[in-house]
């Protein structure tokens, strides 16, 4: 059971990350590496309990880890979350309630586990290289059959905790520096595979059509009463007065829905003018999708402008989401998703606030 949960969040981790920032609990950095934590303590409680060592203290953990999980989903209730909660990533979805009572099921063969099975018992390290080649199979028909998707990273920690299970069944398991190292290498392998954004993502220069972008934000001057050039799809709109946060976002596109996630968070929490925030779509015949968007990033309907779908592409040059701080008309910083800075968008709509 930990191991699917473990690597369900870790197919599916920019949206468990997002789901851990989207409480406001933590900055998020924070989040991303908490998210992390959480995955690997799952991978290190699942390797202890299939390899059934150290009886009483993994049992005990595991009851502790469970416990603390039912105090976080009370609180995502009591807060009014009805959302999946991620505690299967995107194979199966939880509410906060049911995620309660699945754990107190848990809980309750924890407790049984922990009084009836017997302490010396340890399976060979064929039946413990089976468990995790089953659940391994089961991971990618869920990927394939499910999200559609091949996440060979996901496949490469099945491989990683195979050989962790492996090694925890075998005899010298009880040195301290093998069990250190087992210990270990979930928490090394999950940063690794999938570094926090943090790491590698600072820059603040996303590419995009700038020239083009300009040429949107200014009114359009007739050169004769016959010029029946379209209107600029932006100008008039005051995204060139003070500090704007523009951003291109498409509809279906799930890295668009994390970025107004997070935005929309950072907002929230840092109580910003959200006045200041555009959401810029291309026009697709599916209307729904719009709709959809503003579902499953969760986000408020701030200002929003549709504009043609081929513009759109231009200037995003097919790459996006793309996010825009803007002062007076002039581009101050760009991003992508990854590289969204919380910091950054605080401190310059407070700024503007304050002035």
């Amino acid at each position: 059971m930990f191991l699917i949960s473990a690597v369900s969040k870790y197919i599916t981790i920019d949206a468990f990350e997002m789901y851990v920032y989207s409480f406001g609990l933590f900055p998020m950095v924070l989040s991303f590496y908490l998210a992390r934590l959480v995955i690997a303590f799952e991978l290190i409680l699942a390797a202890a309990l299939i390899s059934h060592r150290n009886h009483r203290f993994t049992l005990l953990a595991s009851l502790l880890f469970l416990l603390c999980f039912v105090v976080f989903l009370t609180y995502a209730h009591l807060v009014g979350r009805t959302d999946n909660c991620h505690c299967f990533g995107d194979l199966i979805p939880f509410s906060p309630v049911q995620s309660i009572l699945k754990n107190a099921a848990l809980i309750l063969v924890l407790l049984f586990v922990y009084k009836y099975a017997p302490q010396d018992w340890h399976p060979r390290w064929w039946l413990v290289a089976l468990v995790y080649i089953a659940t391994g199979v089961v991971m990618y028909l869920y990927m394939t059959k499910i999200l559609f998707v091949r996440d060979l990273l996901s496949m490469v920690l099945m491989l990683v905790m195979l050989c962790v299970g492996i090694l925890a069944s075998l005899p010298f398991y009880g040195r301290w520096y093998v069990t250190a190292a087992l210990i270990l290498t979930p928490i090394v392998t999950v940063f690794i595979l999938t570094p926090p954004d943090s790491w590698f993502y600072r820059n603040s220069d996303e590419r995009y059509d700038a020239e083009l972008f300009q040429q949107q934000l200014r009114p359009y001057e007739a050169v004769s009463e016959g010029d029946t050039v379209a209107a600029p799809a932006l100008a008039g709109r005051g995204l060139d007065e003070g500090r704007q946060i523009v951003t291109f976002f498409s509809p279906k596109c799930g890295y668009c829905q994390l970025a107004a996630e997070k935005i929309c968070t950072i907002a929230d929490r840092y109580n910003l003018d959200t006045s200041r925030i555009t959401y810029v779509f291309p026009i697709v015949k599916d209307t729904t999708a719009y709709a959809g968007f503003y579902e499953h990033s969760r986000s408020p309907h701030y200002n929003e402008v549709r504009i043609d779908k081929e513009l759109f592409v231009r200037i995003t040059r097919a790459s996006f989401p793309i996010v825009l701080l803007l002062d007076d008309g002039q581009t101050v910083a760009s991003y992508a998703y990854r590289n969204i800075d919380e910091g950054m968008i605080k401190d310059f709509l407070t700024v503007e606030s304050e002035n």
